[in-house]
């Protein structure tokens, strides 16, 4: 009897409690499955269709569900913030590309082992004195050179590059070849200590046919003796930059397509007229005969010309210059005498111009020379007539035979005043600053007149 009491009040225990959690939850939405798995029931294998609980949170009726909220939210957020930013990526992407493909197109190029012998054999012909002359070729290392020469309207023929982003920015046509090579090959026959990755082949250009700049000015600057490659293509840059009309480049001048006469000159060569190989017979077709005709010399003393000059008059062979305390003396001449007769001098220039100069020869150009009158550069006006300025090479001075040219145009010596014991300037800096001063009385006057 009491026991079974004990087993009602258990099972009223059982059903209170039953009871009191089915009050406390709501009903569950079930979603019928498949059958997946299969559960053993006492001795045999049965089939049940398994609960899936759709909203864990209807599992308990609380009304406290703000953090799962927060939770979603944050994770939309996270999401939203994922996929905007992988959108700005591939816009920005694709606005690269767009750019890339409308401004630049890729260029078909050919890759080449470093021991090709393409790269040797075409290298060989351009770098050699010989075979760059008589194929016409110069050679532009560095993005800047080659720009300038293409922007100037001069094809190259063949350019090697190590990076294709050298390229892409260039205006190539079609028919260039272009050859991608490894840099150290670059640089094995580069000219410069640390190559810039990109080397081009070009026609040398006519540039003698080129017109002058509208705003030139009258100035015509003739190059005698130059031999220094730098100095060279200093004067160039400077002529250049100056707006000169033409550029005249004497025999004996350094030749003007040699790499470190274009390096130095950064592509001036394309900008102006220049005449190379010119001769003083071919002087007066090239300049005006109402010219004035300048010459810049550092040495402002006069000095007259005393010398001893003998001949052979059968062989037209072989002269003496007998100089004693830098004073030459010659026959039928007063030692001290001021003028020298222009016949005289002709004459000696006629029986000299054959020969290399040497220091006989300098010392006899000196004290022609010296009988040009001197003014400072800027004690001068150079506006009154169309200008020709002539420079000598900083060792060899001025040829003996301009001077019969100097001399019979009435040639003025101009002079650079310097101080703290310099006794000259480099040619290219006295040219800077002649040239300079010329161009600015020309637009000062130019000025004035408007």
């Amino acid at each position: 009897m009491i026991f079974g009491l004990f087993k009602i009040r258990m099972l009223l225990s059982v059903v209170q409690l039953s009871l009191r959690s089915i009050h406390g939850t709501k009903l569950l939405r079930m979603i019928n499955l498949r059958s997946t798995t299969k559960c053993k029931y006492s001795t045999k294998w049965v089939s049940r269709r398994p609960v899936a609980i759709v909203n864990q949170n209807e599992l308990f009726d609380t009304d406290d569900t703000t953090k799962i909220e927060e939770q979603r939210t944050r994770r939309t957020r996270r999401r939203k913030l994922r996929i905007n930013a992988a959108e700005k990526e591939e816009k920005k992407k694709q606005k690269e590309n767009e750019i890339e493909e409308s401004t630049t197109t890729k260029p078909k190029y050919i890759a080449l082992d470093a021991d090709d012998k393409l790269i040797s054999s075409l290298m060989v012909d351009v770098k050699t004195k010989k075979k760059r002359g008589k194929n016409r070729q110069m050679l532009l290392e560095g993005f800047r050179l080659i720009e300038d020469a293409i922007q100037a309207g001069i094809v190259p023929k063949v350019i090697f590059f190590s990076r294709l982003s050298d390229v892409l920015p260039l205006s190539l046509p079609k028919e260039v070849k272009l050859y991608k090579i490894p840099y150290r090959t670059i640089q094995l026959w580069s000219n410069l200590t640390t190559s810039p990755g990109i080397i081009g082949i070009f026609e040398i250009p006519d540039v003698d046919i080129k017109e002058p700049a509208e705003n030139a000015i009258p100035l015509t600057i003739i190059c005698d003796n130059i031999r220094e490659p730098g100095n060279l293509g200093t004067i160039i840059r400077a002529a250049a930059a100056v707006g000169c009309e033409k550029l005249l480049l004497m025999k004996g001048c350094v030749n003007l397509w040699e790499p470190k006469v274009l390096r130095s000159a950064i592509g001036a060569h394309f900008r102006l007229p220049i005449f190379t190989s010119i001769s003083w017979d071919e002087i007066p077709t090239l300049i005006s005969d109402e010219s004035a005709i300048f010459l810049a010399d550092n040495n402002i003393a006069n000095e007259n010309v005393l010398t001893d000059f003998k001949m052979n008059p059968d062989t037209n062979e072989g002269f003496s210059i007998q100089v004693n305390d830098n004073y030459v003396k010659q026959d039928n001449l007063d030692a001290h005498n001021e003028q020298i007769q222009d016949n005289t001098i002709n004459e000696l220039i006629d029986q000299t111009k054959t020969y290399k100069s040497t220091a006989k020869t300098k010392l006899l150009v000196k004290q022609l020379v010296s009988q040009l009158p001197v003014k400072p550069y800027y004690a001068l006006d150079f506006t009154e007539k169309e200008v020709v300025f002539v420079i000598g090479g900083e060792t060899e001075g001025i040829n003996l035979e301009s001077c019969k040219l100097l001399r019979s145009r009435n040639c003025t010596r101009v002079n650079i005043p310097l101080t703290n014991g310099i006794d000259s300037l480099n040619v290219g800096v006295a040219v800077g600053i002649i040239t300079f001063e010329i161009k600015r009385q020309f637009v000062t006057r130019k000025i004035e007149d408007e």
